[in-house]
């Protein structure tokens, strides 16, 4: 699937375990087991090649820490980084507009964000050839630490549309 010229992939991820206690939602981190989810995605991305060209990720603290563990496990990372407040309050429809606007030379686009939103964009774009499983994971939620893998075809991102992609498999912890 990476190395496939004629396919885009979207990686989309709920942050891991997060402390119950901060000063504020913002500024919760991660707990042990949220570092270990996210290890455990960027270990399942190197296994698998997956190289994402672009990330979005939420500011708060946890997605951020999030981003830190998954980055821990893919050496020499080359792509491109963006940390927005937009995607900490973004719905489903916002946070698709987000990855709408990445430029279509990125492949590979990662979203590590919030619980609803992750899982109603997941369940948005997923297309009818998607995984039952997967599909019936998204529209029940993610748990902490999960990652969606959906793939399209390379058409521009700023195309992407309901039912437009297929979601292989959620990976989870």
């Amino acid at each position: 699937m990476a190395s496939d010229p004629d396919s885009r992939i979207l990686l989309i991820m709920r942050h891991g375990k997060a402390e119950g206690a901060a000063a504020t939602d913002h500024e919760r981190g991660l707990t042990d087991k949220g570092r270990s989810q996210a290890q455990m995605v960027g270990e399942y991305l190197e296994s698998q090649g997956v190289r994402p060209t672009l990330v979005l990720v939420s500011d708060a603290v946890r997605t951020q820490e999030t981003w830190e563990s998954v980055l821990e496990a893919m050496p020499g990372f080359a792509g491109e980084v963006q940390v927005t407040g937009a995607l900490y309050e973004a719905g489903p429809a916002e946070a698709l507009d987000l990855v709408r606007a990445a430029d279509p030379s990125h492949p590979v686009v990662l979203v590590i964000g919030h619980e609803p939103t992750m899982s109603s964009l997941t369940d948005h774009l997923a297309g009818e050839e998607s995984d039952p499983g997967s599909a019936a994971q998204a529209r029940i939620g993610l748990p902490t630490g999960a990652m969606c893998v959906l793939s399209g075809s390379s058409a521009p991102w700023s195309g992407l549309a309901e039912d437009s992609m297929t979601l292989h498999t959620v990976l989870r912890s």
